[in-house]
């Protein structure tokens, strides 16, 4: 009985958390009217709001979209997720640079036998590899054209909003399944973000998949059929999945401790209460044999062929540039600096950037509460991300030059699609509370890891982007309620 009240208020606590922090997003995009160059009106932030409210309370009366056939459906969904990304990418002929550019040029480098052609800061961020070995395996089957890493983006965004459509009917129901897909298919931001040869494409499908899997074994593996043909298996394609998306970004790692959190807490057996946590220590033993057994088999072709052990992973510099008050916790050349005077030291070089952050805390902590909210506001306060990094290095072409016209056009529907989205997810935080869904736990703890990791680490806008897909399906949990569930 303790055990159960314990859990219970746990759940409590979960989700008016969330409702807070929703709502704190919420209240920052509506007040976030953009930079000075697409700077909106003051009313917009209302505007997004109405128009987020009738689109929410169109989706729950109207249900002509469940009406038509599921094969249809499915067609017509491919091509809505297909059509926009190929036109953007056709019309858009972004350049990649920076970051972007060091990946692309590695990709070509990799796939042409060097694949020691990294540039010397990647011994420090070792993940970084692994984007550019995906980009190399691409190049050397279908060359290195830009247009091939722009396809392989558009061909990962038809999965990525089939996963979603999956997960929604899986958790909630067809209807939620349905309108979560298209939401994903309609992402304006994502849409933009197509054309950039970015590794956050690949990540969000990993990550996606492992964590659909993680409630696939929640809802349907019991005690009776937990057998190594059924359950192991999912197991251990959470770990393996999960180990793929931490050798592109290592914010995947967040799904082991939500996974076990739940299991120990939530997840029934139908067992006597021994056998049932027996059986939840090995459902986590086992995906972490997965996780850790995958990134060190993958780590001995990479590393004999780089020289760099791509399982070592460490936030120590990112938490140096997350607590620097001057730069608002946002990369600069000040704090790089340190790479290159540790001599690219991957041990050096972390270890002396958590000396620098932990000294910036202890030595400033009145300056911490700013620092936050100024973070905040900068990680969750607009989806300006796609347009900003596709028309940035683009080519000048008649059609780039309109778009690059009328910058508040896209600016304003993206803002009002992360509107919609969160207002959704405050909509399911009350329907989650009110019928009891702890499965539906697991995305709430991804959503509120993922923004306190971000607390403290380097920030930028595009980084709550693997945030979105798993909001949008959190947040079409409601529409249960319309369908009469």
């Amino acid at each position: 009985m303790n055990k159960l009240k314990f859990k219970d208020i746990i759940f409590y606590l979960i989700i008016c958390g969330a409702v807070a922090l929703l709502a704190l997003i919420l209240v920052c995009v509506v007040r976030n009217l953009g930079p000075s160059a697409v700077k909106m009106p003051s009313y917009m932030g209302y505007i997004y709001l109405i128009l987020s409210a009738a689109s929410i309370f169109l989706c729950c009366k109207l249900n002509l979209i469940t009406k038509i056939n599921t094969g249809l459906f499915i067609i017509l969904l491919v091509l809505a997720a297909l059509a926009p990304r190929l036109i953007w990418v056709y019309f858009v002929d972004t350049q990649p640079f920076s970051d972007f550019l060091h990946i692309h040029n590695y990709g070509v480098s990799a796939s042409q036998g060097n694949f020691k052609g990294f540039v010397n800061f990647y011994a420090v961020f070792p993940f970084k590899i692994g984007f550019g070995m995906v980009l190399a395996g691409l190049y050397s089957v279908f060359g290195s054209g830009l247009m091939v890493a722009k396809m392989f983006n558009a061909v990962l965004s038809i999965i990525l909003v089939m996963l979603i459509y999956a997960g929604g009917r899986m958790l909630y129901s067809e209807k939620a399944g349905r309108i979560a897909a298209l939401m994903t298919a309609f992402w304006p931001a994502q849409i933009m973000y197509t054309s950039v040869i970015a590794s956050e494409h690949l990540f969000m499908v990993l990550f996606t998949g492992s964590l659909l899997l993680i409630l696939r074994f929640i809802k349907r593996y019991t005690y009776k059929n937990y057998e190594i043909g059924s359950g192991n298996l999912i197991l251990a394609g959470i770990g393996l999945l999960t180990a793929a998306a931490q050798l592109v970004r290592p914010m995947a790692m967040l799904l082991l401790p939500v996974f076990a959190v739940f299991v120990l807490l939530y997840k029934k057996y139908r067992a006597k209460a021994i056998n049932s946590t027996g059986l939840g220590i090995k459902s986590i033993v086992l995906v972490l044999i997965c996780y850790f057994g995958a990134l060190n088999i993958v780590n001995i072709p990479v590393q004999m062929a780089t020289g760099v052990d791509i399982t070592k992973s460490d936030g120590g510099f990112n938490l140096m540039i997350g607590t620097n008050t001057k730069y608002n916790g946002v990369f600069n050349k000040e704090d790089f600096g340190i790479i290159e005077k540790n001599a690219y030291d991957f041990d050096k070089v972390h270890k002396e950037a958590k000396q620098i952050a932990f000294t910036r805390l202890r030595s400033s902590p009145g300056q911490l509460r700013n620092l936050i909210k100024n973070k905040f506001e900068i990680l969750w306060g607009n989806e300006n991300y796609g347009y900003y990094w596709s028309t940035v290095a683009a080519h000048s072409s008649e059609a780039e030059a309109v778009i690059k016209s009328h910058p508040r056009a896209f600016y304003g529907l993206a803002q009002f699609f992360y509107v919609l989205v969160i207002l959704m997810a405050l909509c399911s935080c009350f329907y989650t509370l009110r019928e009891k869904r702890y499965d539906a736990l697991v995305l709430l703890m991804v959503f509120g890891g993922i923004l306190v990791s971000y607390t403290l680490l380097e920030v930028q806008a595009r980084y709550h982007m693997p945030v979105i897909p798993v909001l949008i399906l959190f947040g079409s949990g409601f529409l249960n309620e319309a369908e009469g569930h």
